[in-house]
């Protein structure tokens, strides 16, 4: 259960925040490293996701998102020197596969190796939005442009942990048996559970008026001061980045040699990250209840 990311309410300024800004605020620490291969902005996207998430009391859960992302990573870096031979730097000769020459240069592994890295800030970021942020409010935006698309992806999303806790569940109980049931048996078991909870789920919501769902009231709730620190924080990153590519900053060249830009430049753009993530967790009031600006 601590591989599937599931959200708690707790009292921090990322979870008090309203589901849009939140929301954009993890989507903007993931869009720095979408955006920048240097390892310096990694490695600041990474610290302020970090910082992020232990302002918001989510530490642990982001470490398990760390464990599910270094495999990826480590695959990617694996594959790109196989499959690109660019490079000056030989490390391996290898020899001719389905007529085709495999070499292995240092240049494609750490450029392989930067391009896992970009995965695991991508993952770790939304990570850290699918348990800090609340899957319901999130998918109440949409319900206005479609009520039953985002009532059906609500129930998903709630429906996920529950179905891991029966699999979980029936596979303790399967071990305690004399002669434990085998895996595959264990799998049918718990997908006819999930097929039986879902038509029961189904025949709930239509006793409950849902297949008649219309277009719902617009509400106008005012920001809140933790609203307003997470989008300031979320609009910094992102004017930051931008501003940072634009002007040219942290620039890699992975061919035909390895070459990175480390200045004044890299080392403002690597700090504005981590700050403006940190930020909003700063001070005792980021820390309390909901008030309204």
């Amino acid at each position: 259960m601590k591989f599937v990311p599931t959200y708690r309410p707790r009292a921090s300024a990322l979870h008090t925040a309203r589901a849009g800004v939140a929301a954009f605020f993890c989507g903007s620490l993931a869009f720095a490293g979408a955006i920048y291969q240097h390892p310096l902005v990694l490695a600041a996207a990474l610290t302020g996701i970090g910082l992020a998430a232990v302002g918001a009391g989510v530490g642990r859960d982001v470490l398990a998102a760390a464990r599910v992302a270094l495999p990826f990573a480590l695959l990617v870096t694996i594959i790109n020197p196989l499959v690109y031979q660019e490079g000056n730097t030989l490390l391996v000769r290898g020899g001719e596969v389905l007529g085709r020459r495999v070499d292995i240069t240092l240049e494609a592994t750490l450029a392989g190796a930067l391009a896992g890295i970009r995965v695991v800030v991508i993952i770790v970021a939304l990570w850290l939005m699918s348990v800090a942020v609340d899957p319901d409010a999130l998918l109440r935006l949409f319900r206005r442009i479609s009520y039953r698309s985002a009532l059906t992806a609500s129930l998903a999303t709630r429906l996920v942990p529950v179905l891991a806790r029966d699999a979980s569940r029936m596979s303790e109980a399967a071990r305690c048996r004399p002669y434990p049931a085998g895996t595959f048996a264990v799998a049918r078991s718990a997908l006819s559970g999930a097929l039986d909870r879902s038509v029961d789920l189904a025949a709930s919501l239509e006793l409950r008026g849902y297949a008649l769902g219309g277009r719902p009231v617009r509400r106008r709730v005012p920001w809140s001061r933790h609203d307003i620190r997470i989008a300031a924080a979320g609009v910094g990153i992102v004017v930051v980045t931008v501003a940072g590519r634009m002007a040219g900053a942290a620039g890699v060249d992975t061919y035909p040699e390895l070459h990175l830009e480390l200045g004044a430049a890299e080392l403002a753009l690597a700090a504005a990250i981590v700050l403006l993530a940190a930020a909003p967790f700063a001070g005792r009031a980021a820390r309390m209840g909901v008030a309204h600006a």
